[in-house]
């Protein structure tokens, strides 16, 4: 009896035009109820929704975390101009300060370092303990061949 086999789909662009479709449609809904808000946030999370567009990860696993790490560091400013502002110019002079805009930007660059740099490290990480517990293994090996008087250590398979 065959196991089942996984069939390959090409649902991943149906599903990355179906979350274009339904950003689009939330940004217009927004753009009606709330146009004041809706330009700064959009200027905020730029480099977000561009991510969104280009990442072409699995999962998009790269725009899920920059959306992250820039709706984190957004929350604070939207609030306070939620409650502060009067109108599109007193939003945008608010949540478009360039030190607020660098802070949420930078958000998003850090996720992006992460999500790059991270299993770069976790890999260094691993190698390393992986070498230090293999020395260990060999001292260890040593120590028995010695203890019971063994002659020489056969030789260790050929990597291929």
């Amino acid at each position: 009896m065959k196991p089942p086999t996984v069939q390959k789909t090409r649902s991943g662009g149906v599903v990355r035009a179906l979350v274009c479709l339904l950003l689009a449609l939330g940004t217009g809904a927004m753009l009606a109820l709330s146009p004041d808000l809706t330009v700064p946030l959009v200027v905020l999370l730029l480099p977000g929704l561009v991510t969104l567009l280009i990442d072409r990860s699995p999962g998009l696993g790269l725009a899920r975390a920059v959306l992250l790490f820039q709706a984190a560091a957004a929350i604070g400013p939207v609030q306070r101009a939620f409650y502060a502002c009067a109108g599109l110019h007193g939003c945008m002079e608010q949540l478009c300060r360039p030190m607020t805009v660098l802070a949420v930007w930078l958000a998003a660059a850090a996720a992006w370092a992460l999500t790059e740099l991270v299993p770069v490290g976790l890999r260094v990480w691993q190698d390393a303990r992986l070498r230090t517990r293999r020395t260990d293994l060999q001292a260890r090996r040593a120590a028995l061949v010695s203890e019971w008087g063994l002659d020489e250590a056969p030789a260790e398979p050929r990597r291929g």
